[in-house]
């Protein structure tokens, strides 16, 4: 890997990059056992002649600072990617089912792309702290981003549409931030006939030094209670539900020593 920075002035430069990288297929795709739903009648199957991803990455950032404590860039990236691991629904006879008890069954496994895939993305991001208003919101500090990302081929958890935003505050020994984040329909499979739909997320989280060596923390995880919701295909009828999980909001809270 390697890469470059240029500063065209004090407010702008320009970082670029390259770099070729590896990525090994998990012990669950290679090895294992079946996995059967019979509610859906489906096989989810290893593949032990997965070979791994090989890529070569681009990328570039342009970014323009600003007061106070500010800045808006906009990045850019391309990977050429060869043997794409792949999600592939078969049928029995597709897969070379032998078993009499899943001959009406689908069987869901992971492959290699069979050409090279080209997958591009960019990404708009702002961030400032608003130092400029007055007591107590001074201390505030916001942020938000899109993201756009699209392949070739369909790729299975590849967010085609994305945006981000948070606010942090701090005043003192206190701290506190929130975080939204939604995400466009990403497909689970090769063939973009299961996907995820869109969802929307809401974090939080607060800080408390207690002293100089001793701090307490609280954050919660999905305020919304926004569910997991996977959609089916069936033409020609609307897609349907195939996963709908509610899990609740998440509590973590922390006391950290410092010595």
């Amino acid at each position: 890997s390697g890469s470059f920075k240029v500063n065209f002035t004090d407010s702008l430069s320009l970082l670029a990059g390259f770099s070729n990288t590896i990525k090994r297929a998990t012990y669950a795709n290679l090895s294992g056992v079946w996995s059967v739903n019979d509610i859906n009648k489906t096989v989810t199957s290893p593949n032990p002649n997965l070979k791994p991803e090989t890529s070569r990455n681009y990328a570039a950032r342009l970014a323009y600072y600003f007061e106070p404590v500010g800045q808006l860039s906009v990045s850019l990236f391309q990977n050429n990617v060869r043997n794409l691991h792949l999600s592939n629904t078969l049928t029995s006879t597709e897969f070379g089912n032998t078993d009499p008890d899943y001959v009406d069954y689908l069987f869901v496994t992971t492959d290699n792309s069979s050409q090279h895939v080209q997958i591009r993305g960019m990404e708009f991001e702002y961030s400032q702290s608003l130092s400029f208003l007055p007591q107590p919101f001074k201390r505030l500090s916001v942020r938000a981003a899109y993201t756009r990302n699209y392949a070739e081929v369909i790729t299975p958890n590849l967010t085609p549409h994305a945006v981000s935003s948070g606010l942090n505050y701090s005043y003192g020994r206190f701290g506190a931030n929130v975080n939204w984040t939604w995400a466009h329909d990403v497909p689970l499979t090769n063939t973009g006939l299961s996907y995820r739909r869109h969802r929307a997320n809401l974090d939080a989280g607060l800080t408390w030094r207690l002293t100089n060596h001793l701090s307490f923390s609280a954050n919660a995880r999905n305020l919304t209670n926004s569910p997991y919701i996977n959609m089916q295909w069936v033409a020609p009828s609307a897609p349907v539900w195939t996963r709908n999980e509610t899990t609740g909001v998440s509590w973590t809270f922390a006391v950290k020593g410092t010595y």
